[in-house]
């Protein structure tokens, strides 16, 4: 069982989908949220209908949270960010 926790975005292809949609998307994956994920919200990428939802936690969490708040996945993909900090 893996147990390290990694960043993760929920790809969703989503025709049709508004600003309502995505905010209560939000609302259920909020609701179901447990200690093992964290939930850094989403994003309506409008022009292409795709919402991306950013998760840290273990694959098989942040599967098992998504399922269960209903996002409309299609891929579940790893990512990895640069945090930037500004000049001093």
């Amino acid at each position: 069982m893996e147990t390290e926790r990694r960043s993760f975005v929920a790809e969703c292809f989503w025709p049709g989908v508004s600003e309502d949609d995505v905010h209560a998307l939000d609302e259920r994956v909020r609701a179901c949220l447990a200690d093992d994920v964290v939930y850094r919200g989403s994003m309506l990428i409008r022009q292409d209908e795709v919402v991306l939802c950013e998760f840290e936690g273990t694959p098989a969490a942040v599967r098992g949270l998504a399922e269960r708040a209903g996002v409309p996945f299609e891929r579940l993909l790893e990512t990895a960010r640069e945090e930037r900090t500004p000049d001093a």
